[in-house]
This record gives C-alpha cells, sequence and structure tokens, in this order.
C-alpha cells in the first residue's frame, strides 16, 4: 500500500471533485441503485443515550432518517469532501436535530472521535456504501470496529459479488462503477469473518438481488478474547 493511498490531503482533494458537482443531485440519483440503504438504517436498534457514527455521511440524509426513528441518540458524521459536510450540518440543523449532531470533517483514518465528536466509543456505526470507494478499505474498517464500544455493531451495506446475477448485466454494473472507482471489496467479509473467528465478535451476512449488494453485520464482543 503507497503512502499517498491514506494521504488525507489526496482523499480530501478526491472527494471533493467528485461530490461538489453533483451535491445538489446526489440523493435523488442514488435513491434507487444504492440497494438496502434505507432497510438496514431502519434496523439500527439505537436507545436513547446511545451514539451512532456513520462514515462517510454524505448529505445527512441517513443520519436524519435515524434522528427521526430514534430520539435522544447521538448523530455522529465523518465526511471528507467539505461541501457535503456543509450540506448535511445545514440538513441536520433543518430538521431540528443540530443539538444532538456532530460532525468531522475528515477521512475514518484520521478521524479523532473524542476532539471532534465528543465521543470515544460508538455504539452502532455505519458504512452505507463507502468502503467499495476507499482505496485501501481495510484500514477505515479496522478503524471503524476500533471505535465500536464493547457489545458495538458495525452495519455495513455495500456492493456485493453480483456473483447470482447474470453475467451480462453483473459485467455492465461492474465496468459502469469502475468508471466512479468503485467495486466490491471482498476483503471487508473476509477481514469481519476473519475477527469473528477469532472471538473478537459476531459476524451476520445477507446478500440482497442475487448478490448485487450485501449486507454486514459485526458485533464486537463485550470482552476481548482469551
Amino acid at each position: 500500500m503507497a503512502a499517498r493511498d491514506l494521504d488525507p490531503a489526496l482523499v480530501h482533494a478526491r472527494m471533493e471533485r467528485m461530490y461538489r458537482p453533483q451535491r445538489a443531485i446526489y440523493d435523488l440519483t442514488r435513491k434507487f441503485y444504492l440497494l438496502g440503504r434505507d432497510p438496514l438504517v431502519d434496523s439500527i436498534p439505537a436507545r436513547p443515550g446511545q451514539r451512532v457514527l456513520e462514515i462517510g455521511c454524505g448529505t445527512g440524509r441517513n443520519l436524519v432518517r435515524l434522528g427521526r426513528r430514534c430520539p435522544g441518540v447521538l448523530l455522529c458524521g465523518v465526511e471528507p469532501a467539505r461541501s457535503m459536510l456543509e450540506l448535511a450540518a445545514r440538513r441536520l440543523a433543518r430538521r431540528g436535530f443540530a443539538d444532538r449532531a456532530r460532525l468531522a470533517y475528515a477521512t475514518v483514518e484520521t478521524l479523532e472521535p473524542l476532539p471532534e465528536l465528543g465521543a470515544e466509543a460508538f455504539d452502532h456505526v455505519l458504512a452505507s456504501y463507502c468502503l467499495s470507494i476507499i482505496e485501501e478499505p481495510l484500514p477505515a474498517l479496522e478503524r471503524a470496529v476500533g471505535m465500536l464500544a464493547p457489545g458495538g455493531t458495525l452495519h455495513v451495506v455495500d456492493f456485493g459479488p453480483m456473483d447470482r446475477l447474470p453475467r451480462w448485466a453483473a459485467r455492465a454494473m461492474r465496468a459502469w462503477l469502475a468508471r466512479f472507482g468503485v467495486r466490491h471489496r471482498p476483503e471487508v467479509r473476509a477481514e469481519l469473518a476473519r475477527r469473528a473467528a477469532a472471538g473478537e465478535g459476531r459476524l451476520e451476512v445477507h446478500t440482497i438481488a442475487g448478490g448485487y449488494a450485501e449486507t454486514l453485520r459485526f458485533t464486537r464482543a463485550a470482552r476481548a478474547p482469551a
């Protein structure tokens, strides 16, 4: 892994170039092909007093959805594209969540959660269609798992292997995603499975639409393995 792959300045610049031109229409254009996103968000069992962190919170629409369903939950987000983060801040304030929302302009790898978000650990961490766009997802995954409170859960939804789709459909979809630097990251599921096998937690896997997408839930063990 080259050092430049994790250079925060390069990541910020890349994300800003990608998302600034489309920030106003981002949610509308993603609504129909980010399968499984809303069901996953709606299934997060966050209780009053708990803390939720979204990696790559974008426009803040997932945090707003969580805020409406989960009163009394601290809504945190980290986002490397400044224009998207500004949009998220305005949206959360407009919906009345400014008093329980904390946002950080950072990559998840460089995030300092206590000074930037007011919390060191989180009961739920959400990664919705963001690990597939990160050039090296394992450092981000390690950081996400490391910020889970004991018994906390990492909720991931992202593009899957597409192994049960018609070949032509899978090939066309992979080619289209590649234009944006996005692809299925099998190493994410493999790493979570390794951690589960080592006794670090429990992993649940569900496939969506013939493998078009998949959800991964990794619940950290309440105690460290002996």
